[in-house]
């Protein structure tokens, strides 16, 4: 390339490499069946300064924008995540659980970098910035896998909760070691104002910006969201870059505020989700790009110890606390595996160190950068892996959507070719191949007959279908509750306190077994109204899970033959 070229257009040709290299890469994740997130991370290394030099560190940085627009979708994404009625439900567990990992991994990740470093401040300040959990690439994973259930829901939450101690600790603890090493020049007071400005400054600008886009949302039409959304992001990303304000805990806030003054909040994902998804792997191939090798390889026995220590807090931390807690079992062996991945948060603060206190930042940044590497491609594996281990994504999600080969291309091509002549091929798919045990989602629990009507309206607020499987103490299927039978009920208090979930449940339509075929779920939806259908034991007849009319309809689009030429007459 010319060196007369100016830097925008070098600019736009390392962009559309990184693109190029993440379209390749996540083809190539759908065929080995990994996070795609892990492929980007790969692809932008591969082609970044650590590798290949197609893109230099100048090009980088001017991406530096779209990559924080990103994480602030991201952030405001996970924010939505906290309603109050959530918090309510969840809180009590994700605040034990939440403190048994970050006391855990403070302490391991302290003790052993002090004992490798002897350096005080480097290792309660490493063991500060161990406490983050890395959100984007948690969300993305967890998004990709549209895992549901209790693993899933207590690793959102908890990787907000960690962000956010992460970044107070962090902000305190340097403030100690600061003072505590007689570099501070000014008064502590001062030092503490200055502290309280920029975390009170982000949760007010995050409750500003959150109140506008719930009150634009109402005011304005469909149309003009997406504008309005991005119009406030990027100013609320503006003013916290200008007043050096953490940006993250912002978004955090805003996300919250949006989604309990909101009644549109899903809308409004879905329309921040047209240009989010393609700015998500801007991200990641940038943020692979960025990773380098060379710090992972110097970082030494420091890192290496940090990187052991992190991951053994993280895990034993929340299975500690889960196990005192009396957890369910899938909680205490997987959640603490999706907390590994680390980045955005842990390199924002370490630069930060850098820049107020070199001597120290330098030695925290080199192992940050170092360590970053394995967590970023690591984490997410471990991430997918444990939703998929805890029941929580179906055995059909795990399989990856066919994607056309080189060969499989060119015979396309040959074969809509050949049905321009009015040579169509006859394909033909086996269902009977395919069972309702890929399908079934584990982790449901069937609602107990005996519930009060207060524990129904709870169980219904917090599902995502419009039936509900009713057990009784055998946990063998004693029918359904169906929400288009309630109308009446919701709106009659007076028989509140009276019914029990027995009293409104219906018989099922059907019933389904792991060993059925997709050919046979698919009659038994024909035949019923309800949008998901029970799955038991053929033995013991205590329910497994559920199976979901549109898993079912997915999949077998999926699986249907695709004839080139098809035309439809209406």
């Amino acid at each position: 390339m010319p060196e007369a070229l100016p830097d925008e257009l070098h600019t736009a040709v390392s962009l559309g490499l990184l693109l190029l290299a993440s379209l390749a890469a996540g083809i190539l994740a759908d065929l080995i069946r990994i996070p795609k997130v892990s492929a980007y991370l790969l692809a932008g290394m591969l082609v970044g300064p650590s590798v290949a030099h197609w893109i230099g560190d100048e090009q980088l940085h001017h991406l530096a924008p779209l990559t924080k627009l990103a994480m602030a979708l991201v952030l405001l994404e996970l924010g939505y995540q906290f309603s109050f009625v959530q918090i309510r439900r969840i809180m009590r567990h994700a605040v034990w659980l939440s403190s048994g990992e970050l006391l855990v991994t403070f302490v391991l990740v302290c003790v052993t970098t002090y004992a490798i470093s002897q350096s005080v401040p480097i290792a309660v300040l490493l063991a500060a910035l161990a406490l983050a959990t890395a959100p984007a690439t948690t969300v993305l994973v967890l998004k990709e896998s549209r895992s549901e259930g209790p693993v899933t829901e207590l690793a959102e939450v908890l990787v907000a909760l960690n962000n956010i101690v992460a970044i107070v600790a962090f902000e305190v603890l340097f403030l100690v070691a600061f003072i505590a090493s007689g570099l501070l020049d000014q008064s502590i007071t001062s030092e503490l104002m200055r502290l309280a400005a920029d975390l009170g400054g982000a949760c007010l600008l995050g409750l500003a910006a959150g109140l506008v886009i719930s009150y634009g949302s109402g005011l304005l039409s469909r149309r003009r969201w997406l504008v309005m959304i991005f119009a406030v992001v990027v100013l609320t990303l503006g003013l916290c870059e200008s007043w050096q304000m953490p940006y993250m805990l912002a978004f955090l806030v805003a996300g919250m505020v949006v989604v309990n003054t909101s009644d549109v909040t899903g809308d409004l994902l879905g329309e921040q989700e047209k240009i989010g998804g393609l700015l998500i792997v801007v991200f990641f191939a940038v943020h692979g790009a960025e990773l380098e090798l060379a710090a992972f390889l110097t970082a030494g026995l420091l890192g290496t110890g940090y990187i052991v220590a992190r991951s053994a807090g993280k895990i034993l931390g929340i299975r500690w606390a889960a196990q005192l807690r009396k957890e369910a079992p899938p909680v205490r062996r997987f959640l603490g595996s999706c907390m590994l991945a680390q980045a955005g948060a842990a390199i924002a603060l370490a630069s930060l160190a850098q820049q107020r206190w070199p001597e120290i930042g330098n030695q925290l940044q080199d192992i940050i950068l170092g360590s970053v590497v394995f967590f970023e491609i690591v984490g997410p594996i471990f991430l997918r892996w444990s939703v998929l281990q805890a029941g929580e994504v179906p055995l059909a999600q795990a399989i990856s959507h066919r994607t056309e080969t080189p060969t499989s291309q060119a015979g396309k091509m040959w074969h809509r070719g050949r049905d321009a002549l009015g040579l169509k091929p006859k394909q033909s798919i086996n269902l009977q191949a395919m069972t309702v045990g890929a399908l079934v989602r584990k982790n449901v629990k069937g609602l107990q007959q005996s519930a009060h009507f207060d524990e129904v309206v709870a169980y219904i607020q917090h599902s995502h279908d419009n039936t509900y499987i009713v057990v009784d103490d055998h946990q063998q299927v004693a029918g359904v509750i169906r929400y288009n039978e309630l109308s009446d009920t919701f709106f009659d208090s007076a028989i509140d306190i009276l019914v029990y979930a027995e009293d409104l449940t219906s018989p099922t339509a059907a019933v389904l077994n792991p060993e059925q075929s997709l050919a046979e779920a698919i009659e038994s939806f024909r035949i019923a109204n309800d949008d998901v259908l029970p799955v038991v034991d053929a033995q013991t007849h205590q329910l497994i899970g559920i199976v979901r009319r549109g898993d079912v309809t997915e999949l077998a689009i999926r699986l249907r033959p695709k004839e080139s030429g098809e035309k439809s007459d209406g």
